[in-house]
């Protein structure tokens, strides 16, 4: 679709936005990508129209630079990779507790590490969704300086709904995660109050990741493996669905959970743990521009 303001155009799958194009008066475009405009990136110059269909590939240099304090997106990186770091410790000392220290053979410690993990999730998704509240690709191109927003609805920016749809999962993770440490429940009561949350923030985590994907593509599949945002939402997608697997093999039943069933679960946790991981990391990278001109 697009819609257009004098020479500004807005494009993106069905009615959501993800890029902003102006032409320019020395010729060529103006394209303002919906994520790379949020990690604080500059419009980029395209010669034609077809050529902004293009992915942008990232640079090499951008791995060298892993060090970015004054930015939101790195402390949201640096959160998502603390909190994926516990869940897969967590995870590991669940199944193989003999590898770790005696401590985390506690049944309540390890819940507390899961807990931990979903607390620092939910921070870095929360910072994530500001940014996308106060840096919506709508706004790109315009000019005109925007006042720090706290709240706000964007129905048409796909990156927005990604992080909120994302938060809600972590909430409920937060409710999982609380709930697992309370002792003496029946199997019903662990079924609504652990295992419950635990399928929602999934199905959450499922859809946000495909929401990042589209957003990337600027359509409902794409293949740009030169692109680390790309990847990110690739990776971040293959995590959501090792949560999802997790999530479906720990419900718990009148007959109890199996050993053979949490295991599995377990380990579906841990893989999902590295997928989120390795996503966190490359948040980092992908902050690095060397033509950027303005940074959140």
């Amino acid at each position: 679709m697009s819609d257009s303001s004098a020479a500004t155009q807005s494009h993106g799958p069905g009615l959501f936005i993800t890029r902003r194009v102006r032409t320019r008066p020395q010729g060529g475009l103006l394209v303002a990508i919906s994520r790379l405009h949020r990690k604080g990136h500059a419009a980029r110059v395209a010669a034609s129209y077809a050529e902004i269909d293009r992915i942008p590939a990232t640079q090499a240099t951008a791995f060298r630079h892993l060090f970015y304090p004054r930015r939101l997106g790195w402390w949201i990186a640096l959160l998502f990779a603390i909190g994926s770091t516990h869940f897969l410790v967590g995870a590991l000392a669940a199944n193989w507790p003999g590898v770790f220290p005696a401590f985390l053979r506690d049944e309540e410690v390890l819940g507390t590490v899961f807990f931990l993990g979903s607390i620092f999730f939910t921070t870095a998704a929360w910072l994530q969704w500001l940014e996308a509240l106060n840096r919506d690709v709508a706004d790109a191109l315009d000019g005109a300086a925007l006042s720090w927003r706290w709240f706000g609805w964007q129905p048409r920016n796909l990156g927005y709904l990604a992080c909120l749809v994302q938060l809600v999962g972590t909430i409920l993770f937060n409710f999982n995660t609380a709930d697992a440490l309370i002792t003496g429940l029946s199997w019903r009561q662990q079924d609504v109050l652990i295992w419950m949350p635990n399928m929602l923030g999934s199905i959450c985590f499922l859809v946000a990741s495909y929401l990042a994907y589209i957003e990337v593509s600027h359509k409902t599949f794409s293949f740009a493996p030169r692109s680390v945002s790309w990847w990110i939402t690739i990776i971040n997608l293959a995590g959501s669905v090792a949560f999802q697997l997790s999530a479906l093999e720990s419900v718990v039943g009148p007959e109890g959970i199996s050993p053979h069933l949490l295991f599995w679960s377990t380990l579906w946790t841990a893989v999902g743990a590295v997928c989120f991981l390795v996503g966190a990391y490359l948040l980092i990278p992908e902050l690095a521009d060397a033509d950027s001109t303005s940074h959140l």
